[in-house]
């Protein structure tokens, strides 16, 4: 049994697949399932389950993937610690990164920020549409990007970021959902999901694209959602606000899982839409002669622990 292992194991439980994990891995379906198998004939265990509808953990995969998350903990701590002992060289923490809209991502950096208030640093983080996310990276202004994109065009995403010399791995993938404000008329209902038809007359909230394929996000939530009126904002800020101020509403991922493992309260309330099956995938790039920073190393980790 080997660190790779486990790591593979965890992939797979959080990405559900072994295709996928492979993809995120960098690494052949076939390597990985080579990996996978020579670790449970030296359990003498199954770890995983294939079915025809993907694959499941067995009783003893689901302790096993408890105890392989704990090991993974530990390895973070140390590479930590090789982060702090980083800063007794007197040279500069860096990290740059460039995120979408997404407040999980900010709340990381605040708790990484925290760490090194009496460091020697160099950090910028951005929040940004997902087209400006790809040029930050792609013009080197950021070495990191985490971005989504619906489940509908993430292969197109995937060739974009080839064609620029991109490396992409997934995080993990959420249910498209429905954000309100707390005093929108629909929590009046007393409902816990959203039908076609009650959001007719509310605005629908989205920040303008610019570079395909993310442009599609716009056409696939409006037809999806019956073709409401659109206002364009630039960020979420600002789709909070109007939110609390006439009928609206924007998408955004169901993530109360992420957010009840940061502590996080959710200020907005977040309804699934009945017939909607859309997903956000979520994910990061990097350029690929780029070598991030252990800090930049540190803020994934804390990223992907989410999705697990």
């Amino acid at each position: 049994m080997n660190l790779n292992q486990l790591i593979y194991a965890s992939e797979i439980n959080r990405l559900g697949s072994f295709s996928r994990a492979a993809q995120t891995l960098y690494i052949s379906q076939s390597a990985l399932s080579k990996s996978i198998h020579a670790l449970e004939l030296e359990l003498e265990q199954e770890i995983f389950i294939r079915t025809t509808e993907g694959i499941a953990t067995t009783d003893f995969g689901r302790a096993f993937l408890a105890e392989a998350e704990k090991t993974l903990q530990h390895v973070d701590r140390i590479k930590s610690m090789a982060v702090q002992a980083e800063e007794k060289k007197g040279q500069p923490l860096k990290f740059s990164a460039s995120c979408g809209q997404m407040l999980f991502a900010s709340e990381i950096f605040a708790r990484l920020l925290a760490q090194y208030l009496n460091a020697d640093t160099d950090f910028q983080f951005y929040q940004k549409t997902y087209s400006e996310v790809f040029t930050d990276v792609k013009d080197g202004r950021c070495d990191l990007g985490i971005l989504m994109t619906l489940n509908l065009y993430t292969e197109e995403a995937c060739s974009l970021f080839a064609q620029n010399d991109m490396e992409y791995h997934a995080l993990g993938r959420l249910n498209v959902g429905v954000a309100v404000d707390r005093n929108n008329p629909v929590n009046e209902l007393g409902i816990t999901r959203l039908r076609k038809g009650l959001l007719s007359e509310q605005l629908l909230i989205t920040t303008k694209e610019t570079i395909y394929p993310f442009t599609r996000e716009e056409k696939e939530i409006r037809t999806a959602f019956g073709n409401p009126r659109v206002v364009y904002v630039a960020d979420n800020d600002t789709a909070f606000s109007l939110c609390g101020q006439i009928p609206a509403y924007f998408c955004v991922a169901q993530s109360a899982k992420i957010y009840n493992k940061l502590n996080l309260p959710i200020s907005m309330v977040i309804y699934p839409y009945q017939n909607v099956n859309l997903k956000y995938e979520f994910g990061w790039i990097k350029k690929n002669q780029t070598e991030l920073t252990r800090v930049e190393r540190t803020f994934i980790s804390e990223i992907m622990r989410l999705f697990r």
